[in-house]
């Protein structure tokens, strides 16, 4: 009988139960094997001994027939064997160095019509003074981006805020400019743009549309939580105003879209936000928890009970959506079973002051738009065109490697190491992991897979509970 000595089973494989599934996650291959409550037992008790197939076995056998113990000890062994099950680690070292920048994050308005309760940048000039990104500017970082893509052909570039409606001029002539540097230099730009709708009028749309701008669109889901968190600046709410604007503009089919939400400690029990969203005809959403430390506004520890149970409520809730033929893209759940993230994701997840970067109003350059306005995190000017290079090194040498938390957690190919803000921000260090979000994280990761696999099963490929069928997805 076989012993697998000295596998580390905490960080290499996850077992838990949702709903009526047991579901094991084998964390360096990825694959997801569905139990029955036989096989289920047995590997809790072969991870309890340490491996040890006979240990397992004998104390299986007390609670099932020897025979169908055996039977499934020698189903899992042949897993194993396949390189399905209690796969070692693989070498995921990648040098991010080497990665070059295929992503801005432009912050062409350092101002906002609008003082929602829980914004991270100051109501929308980042705690600095005020301001709109020049032409000038922005052009110089589109040919920043250029220089430093190297070998990448699809670039990114996210119009940002503040809110960038109040700049659109500038963004339409920088989308057109990007489309000159397209035909000069054969490389391509996809364009986002994040907006609280209150300025999108039928000629921002036919641009929109025109030019396969994806959008994102912020509610909050009903009116009286929407209303509370998104405040105008005269102190009104803005739901009657926002919500035919956001209607007209995903009324047009843009390229893509999305109703970007955040829940706060005011809305606990967000589905019911969820519900309202898919209720109006949206169904490409997402509710993101609001992460900080405005006790007023972002989450706490102590909420984490309640937050948690909700989750669950959410998963169940996108299920029943998927049983009813109703196919809602929700953000966090877009998780694919099949393929899995990138190795570079795999390694650090997140690209900020490595492949992503923001550019505020006046050319300066931070890891991404949550570091704006802190000095140490400053990264120089596109007029300049080079970066700090320590700076720089900071972000690329904050991967998974060095992460010795991350190592030993089951998510970790999922976030590669989370948010290097919330770290931040939760702990004045961008190298250790914020507890609040982790928890977060692992609870939405749980939940994408239990309804991949639902989903799985509705496509008459069926989920079988049984021990003849170990399913292994990959």
């Amino acid at each position: 009988m076989y012993h697998l000595a000295g596998y580390d089973f905490n960080a290499n494989i996850h077992l838990y139960r949702w709903n009526e599934l047991n579901i094991l996650l084998d964390v360096n291959s990825g694959a997801i094997h569905v139990l029955d409550s036989l096989a289920n037992d047995f590997i809790t008790c072969l991870m309890k001994n340490q491996g040890d197939f006979y240990l397992a076995v004998e104390e299986c056998s007390l609670r099932y027939p020897s025979s169908e113990v055996m039977e499934v000890a020698n189903e899992v062994l042949a897993a194993y064997e396949d390189g399905e099950i209690f796969t070692p680690e693989e070498d995921l070292t990648l040098d991010l160095s080497i990665l070059p920048i295929k992503a801005l994050c432009l912050n062409v308005a350092h101002a906002c019509n609008m003082k929602c309760g829980y914004c991270f940048a100051s109501q929308g000039d980042f705690g600095m003074k005020p301001a709109l990104m020049s032409l000038e500017v922005g052009k110089k970082a589109f040919d920043f981006l250029i220089a430093n893509s190297n070998g990448v052909n699809n670039l990114e570039v996210d119009f940002f805020g503040g809110e960038p409606l109040l700049n659109f001029e500038v963004v339409k002539e920088l989308v057109l400019y990007g489309r000159k540097l397209e035909e000069e230099t054969g490389k391509h730009f996809n364009y986002t743009l994040t907006t609280n709708a209150l300025l999108l009028d039928q000629s921002v749309i036919n641009f929109i549309i025109e030019h396969d701008i994806a959008i994102i669109l912020s509610l909050d889901g009903r009116p009286e939580i929407n209303d509370r968190h998104r405040i105008l600046n005269n102190g009104s709410g803005s739901y009657d105003l926002v919500v035919p604007r956001i209607r007209q503009m995903v009324a047009h089919n843009p390229v893509s879209y999305y109703i970007r939400g955040t829940f706060s400690r005011h809305n606990l029990d967000f589905v019911n936000d969820l519900r309202h969203i898919v209720d109006m005809g949206f169904d490409c959403l997402s509710l993101e928890p609001a992460i900080g430390v405005d006790s007023n506004y972002c989450l706490q520890i102590e909420d984490l009970p309640q937050v948690l149970q909700e989750y669950e409520k959410l998963t169940n809730t996108l299920v029943e959506y998927d049983c009813a033929g109703k196919d809602i893209h929700f953000f966090h759940y877009n998780l694919d079973l099949q393929k899995g993230p990138c190795l570079a994701k795999r390694h650090s997840g997140c690209g900020a002051g490595v492949d992503y970067l923001a550019v505020t109003p006046e050319g300066d350059i931070y890891p991404c738009h949550q570091f704006i306005g802190k000095k140490e995190f400053y990264m120089g000017n596109v007029a300049v065109g080079s970066l700090d290079i320590k700076v720089r090194a900071k972000f690329q040498g904050n991967h998974l490697e060095n992460k010795q938390q991350c190592k030993l957690c089951w998510v970790r190919n999922f976030c590669g190491g989370g948010c290097h803000a919330n770290n931040y921000f939760s702990n004045g260090d961008i190298t250790v992991p914020a507890e609040l979000s982790c928890t977060l994280h692992k609870k939405r990761i749980e939940g994408a897979i239990y309804r991949q696999l639902q989903k799985k099963g509705q496509d008459n490929q069926k989920i079988s509970a049984s021990k003849e069928d170990f399913t292994k997805n990959k």
